[in-house]
């Protein structure tokens, strides 16, 4: 196993969507940026691979944002608005980097 900053954000998003999960009055966004988080630590982790579809990165980055921003919205205690503002930067982050705007 290979921990760089990639992964070890990732590995964030997922502890904070798992927190929103089972901490958050909504679970719809929570359970969106958990799906995502937890294929893209599948993905960096190579314990499962995606290879057919097209703009893999760039669907679960923004699907994590998407999850992360709607969970920041519905927050309604200080813990789970901190998890969702960590999953919505992460989320976010990498969506800049599949767009190819950060290196």
């Amino acid at each position: 196993m290979h921990f760089d900053q990639a992964n070890l954000m990732i590995l964030g998003a997922l502890a904070a969507s798992l927190f929103l999960t089972f901490r958050s009055g909504d679970r719809i966004p929570a359970v969106v940026a958990l799906i995502a988080a937890g294929l893209e630590a599948l993905i960096a982790f190579r314990l499962a691979t995606f290879h057919g579809i097209p703009y893999r990165g760039f669907v679960l980055a923004a699907a994590l944002a998407a999850g992360g921003a709607w969970s920041w919205l519905r927050a309604s205690s200080k813990p789970a608005a901190t998890a969702a503002t960590v999953v919505t930067l992460i989320g976010l982050l990498q969506l800049l980097a599949a767009l190819r705007l950060l290196g």
